[in-house]
């Protein structure tokens, strides 16, 4: 029911305010800037070796990689985002997905 709402909100500022490319731009380069550095994969499989008895090492390794994709998938989603709103890339629907994802805090 929410998302109806939500699609129904205008796109358009009217009055003073932040513009929505402005909001969009600030909460991308926020997430961005908190985002985490990827896990060293080396440093994780040093430390915890992938074994038979230790099982849970494999399991560790496999989400730390999972993990890094996502950190990937992330940063660049941000940062192409941040160019679509300046107009330097197209605006893709995936992109324009993030970006109303972003204005509406979701």
């Amino acid at each position: 029911m929410f998302e109806t709402v939500l699609s129904l909100q205008p796109r358009v500022s009217s009055g003073g305010g932040l513009s929505r490319e402005d909001v969009i731009e600030a909460t991308a380069k926020d997430i961005y800037s908190k985002c985490p550095k990827p896990f060293d994969l080396d440093v994780v499989m040093t430390k915890y070796p992938t074994k038979y008895e230790e099982s849970m090492n494999t399991v560790l390794t496999q989400e730390c990689i999972r993990y890094n994709a996502l950190l990937t998938v992330m940063a660049k989603s941000l940062a192409e985002s941040i160019k679509a709103l300046k107009g330097l890339v197209v605006m893709s629907p995936e992109l324009e997905a993030v970006c109303d994802a972003l204005f509406n805090n979701q």
